[in-house]
Order: C-alpha cells, then sequence, then structure tokens
C-alpha cells in the first residue's frame, strides 16, 4: 500500500473524523439550545409532565428499538417496513464491530462464524431496507418535490459503506482478527499502529475512508437526529406551565345565548 494512502486513510482520516463530529454535535446542541425569540429548543406540551427518569428512559428504548410510534403517525407501510428492516440491520451490524475492539470469549473460527452469517446477514438486510426507502422516495412524486441533495447524499454514503463491507465480509473475507482488529485497537488507545493493515485491500480502503466521510458528515446533515433525539424536549424535559382564564363574553352575548335561537 502507498504510505500516503495509508497515512491518509488509516491515521489521519479517523481522527479528523471524530474530531468534527464531536464538534459539530456540540455546534448543533448549542444551537439548539440557544432562544432566539420564541423559537428554539423547548417544549411545547400542555399536558402535565409528570414522568420520571425511569418513565422516559423506557419511552426512549421503546421509541428506539421498537419503533412504536411510527405506526401510529405514518400509514405509509413501505417507509415502517423498510425502515425497520434497515435500523434493526444496522444496530445488528454496529454491535458486531465492537467484536473488534472488545475481547471475546470466541476462538478464531467461532468469530468467523458470527461475523459472517449474522454480521453478514444483518448487513444484508440494511443494505435492503436502505434500497426500499431509497427506491421509495424516487418512485414518489411527492417526495421528489420535496427531497433536495442530502436527501440523497448521506444513503448514497450509507449504501457505499454497507456494498464495501458487504464485499469483505461475503466475499474477500479477510483476516480481521490480525489486520483490522490491531489496527482500531490502536487508534482507539491513541497509540496508532498501521503496521497491521499494510496489506489490507482496496475494499478495506474504500470501507474505511467512506465510513469515516459519514461520521464526519452526521452533524452537519439530517443523521444528527440519532444526537438531538435524546435532547427532544418533549421526550426527555418537562412542558412550560400552562394557565387558563375564564374567557368573559362580549356585551350583549349573554343575552343572546340566555335567549332562544
Amino acid at each position: 500500500m502507498d504510505p500516503i494512502v495509508q497515512i491518509g486513510v488509516f491515521l489521519v482520516a479517523p481522527y479528523l473524523a471524530v474530531a468534527l463530529l464531536v464538534i459539530g454535535a456540540l455546534y448543533r446542541l448549542v444551537q439548539w439550545l440557544r432562544p432566539r425569540r420564541i423559537t428554539g429548543l423547548r417544549s411545547v406540551a400542555i399536558v402535565p409532565y409528570t414522568f420520571g427518569y425511569g418513565r422516559v428512559l423506557w419511552d426512549l428504548i421503546k421509541r428506539v428499538f421498537g419503533f412504536y410510534t411510527l405506526p401510529k403517525m405514518e400509514k405509509d407501510r413501505v417507509l415502517i417496513y423498510g425502515g425497520m428492516i434497515f435500523h434493526y440491520g444496522i444496530w445488528v451490524v454496529l454491535i458486531s464491530h465492537f467484536g473488534l475492539v472488545v475481547p471475546l470469549p470466541l476462538t478464531a473460527s467461532q468469530h468467523d462464524f458470527v461475523g459472517l452469517y449474522i454480521g453478514g446477514t444483518a448487513g444484508v438486510l440494511a443494505f435492503v431496507g436502505m434500497l426500499i426507502l431509497i427506491v421509495r422516495r424516487l418512485s414518489l412524486e411527492r417526495m421528489r418535490q420535496l427531497s433536495n441533495f442530502e436527501d440523497y447524499f448521506t444513503p448514497g454514503l450509507l449504501l457505499l459503506i454497507m456494498f464495501f463491507g458487504l464485499m469483505q465480509t461475503l466475499v474477500i473475507r479477510p483476516d480481521y482478527l490480525n489486520t483490522v482488529s490491531p489496527w482500531l485497537t490502536s487508534i482507539i488507545e491513541f497509540h496508532p499502529n498501521l503496521a497491521p493493515i499494510a496489506s489490507v485491500g482496496i475494499f478495506t480502503i474504500l470501507h474505511v475512508l467512506v465510513a469515516c466521510l459519514f461520521i464526519a458528515y452526521i452533524p452537519w446533515g439530517k443523521m444528527v437526529h440519532w444526537v438531538g433525539y435524546l435532547f427532544n424536549p418533549s421526550v426527555t424535559g418537562p412542558s412550560f406551565p400552562v394557565t387558563t382564564e375564564k374567557v368573559r363574553p362580549l356585551p350583549g352575548l349573554e343575552a343572546h345565548q340566555g335567549g332562544s335561537p
């Protein structure tokens, strides 16, 4: 591998992506919390807020992992099923990536089995789910009219990441435990070691590069929703107290109301 590519993709890009992610998330959070006249991150719920921390946490879990509010608000079954397939698949994929940096009581063959059949299946589901969502957006005229560049750019990045990952997992099947795992661990520990990935293939390079681009872009696009949702005041914070006053009828209206229609 060319040294410039190796340093740029496997050393500079990961740290730069995480830095932009953190800075961007903090910037967006400050913008949400800063009041601007009557706008800002404020709850407009008029119901009394009586939820405790346990109730809020349970509600977040149901919303994130159960999608229990989506069928109530949305009748588009393609959106519901496509969204669920994508999100459930991508969660399993992300969890399986932790196996590269967290020691697991698995042999090399068992680790390969889990990555191939569980991670691979989840990756295919996530890929199919994203395709369903993209085809839905392209096929519905009302969705095309409401869509902008960002609505295609982010799904495109995700499709590329998943495609390159699936090519590795299902076709090439590199030795993750002796290549990607030690490199990724060294990056997280701030002791970069690029030697293990010196001979990885083009799909690993592209997978890491596009993933870093996606991570850096998260705070600046709609994908920031998974960060902002945790600070949604209608879910995690109290509503403003609302007081009501008895409305006095206009002069002459009482006599009219008391008479016959």
